[in-house]
């Protein structure tokens, strides 16, 4: 009976053993697969924070690059989208490549098995690449019939479209007090962006007027397609499965550079008149790491926070630009409706933030 009892206890262990890893590889697969742990809110702050910082950057320095160059001498937009993109797929390499411990067995086994092997996962994620390049021409048509003023302030209509599709995609409810901090931080960037109006109002109407539902319907549709395709992104990012995270950002980088090059060759006639880095100067070239690095912070958000964490940056870094670009640029007027814009922002950014859902 002595033995019985040790032979089963025996059987026991090696049950337990079959349901257990085999050794430390299968563990580290295992937090792979698993959903990332709730990210603190240093960790919140910090990306939010750098984010925010990226976009104001880049930003003023677009701004600066188009307006102290004559139309001539300008460098080509879709030759600077197309080195971005070009930049995030190195550095998701470079991020994969550290991730595996710099063992290249392991990096090109799981490159070929998440990323070469997977052309239906790469499909789904070229979904949201090539909508993120058609807001991309949408914001140039839009921009072309609309003041930068009204572009600016119609354009964060994407917070509502961004919680519409939450909804739909990833099943999120959202609290009363989250919907009244969506309408502040929209009424806050509106006030903000009306001090453009004085300037506005002085203009001819008559060639403007007639193209302003070509403008305005281009900016709706960037508004849909920016909320479509962000949260997408983040679904697959956070839904994925076992698929590892600069995978996704792979299969999404690799197809922004197929966008990009479309975009190039609908370009093609004045790139390959004047060469495909005419105009480029050590400020241009800024720009091309600052979209590389900030589209790689658009992942970590949507990865550990959300896609409403982003919509809140967008907006606390227009009022920055607005602040800097009185120090930077003339004819910059900050009145009455900036400050309480700006009050307003604040209090939606604290207001979202104060619920736990």
């Amino acid at each position: 009976m002595k033995f019985q009892n040790v032979h089963i206890a025996h059987d026991d262990e090696k049950d337990r053993e079959k349901l257990l890893p085999l050794n430390n590889d299968d563990l580290k697969d295992e937090k792979d697969i698993a959903s990332p742990s709730r990210p603190s809110f240093a960790f919140k702050c910090y990306v939010i924070a750098s984010m925010t910082f990226i976009w104001t950057a880049y930003t003023l320095t677009i701004k600066y690059t188009r307006s102290s160059v004559e139309p001539e001498q300008m460098y080509s937009a879709t030759t600077v989208v197309f080195c971005a993109e070009v930049l995030k797929l190195i550095i998701t390499f470079a991020m994969f490549y550290k991730e595996c411990n710099f063992n290249n067995a392991q990096f090109l086994e799981k490159v070929n098995q998440y990323f070469l092997n997977a052309p239906k996962e790469l499909a789904k994620m070229s979904v949201p690449s090539f909508a993120y390049a058609l807001q991309n021409n949408l914001d140039f048509v839009g921009l072309s019939n609309l003041d930068a003023g009204v572009y600016q302030v119609t354009t964060q209509l994407k917070v509502v479209s961004t919680a519409l599709f939450m909804m739909l995609f990833l099943g999120r409810k959202f609290s009363a007090r989250r919907w009244m901090a969506i309408c502040l931080l929209m009424f806050g960037v509106a006030f903000v962006q009306m001090n453009n109006a004085p300037a506005a109002e002085s203009k001819q109407s008559g060639e403007k007027a007639e193209n302003y539902i070509i403008g305005l319907s281009a900016v709706l549709a960037t508004c849909v397609t920016a909320g479509f395709a962000g949260v997408w992104f983040e679904k697959m990012l956070k839904d994925g499965g076992s698929t590892p995270f600069w995978i996704r950002n792979m299969q999404m980088y690799s197809c922004g550079v197929i966008s990009a090059s479309i975009a190039c060759l609908v370009d093609y006639s004045r790139i390959s008149e004047k060469g495909f880095f005419f105009g480029y100067t050590d400020k241009v070239y800024a720009v091309v790491i600052l979209l590389g690095v900030g589209g790689l912070y658009i992942s970590l958000v949507m990865r550990y926070l959300d896609n409403l964490y982003k919509s809140m940056a967008s907006a606390v870094s227009i009022i920055l630009v607005v602040v800097l670009s009185m120090l930077i640029f003339p004819d910059v007027f900050v009145g009455m409706y900036f400050v309480l814009g700006t009050m307003f922002v604040v209090l939606a950014v604290l207001l979202y933030n104060s619920v736990n859902e």
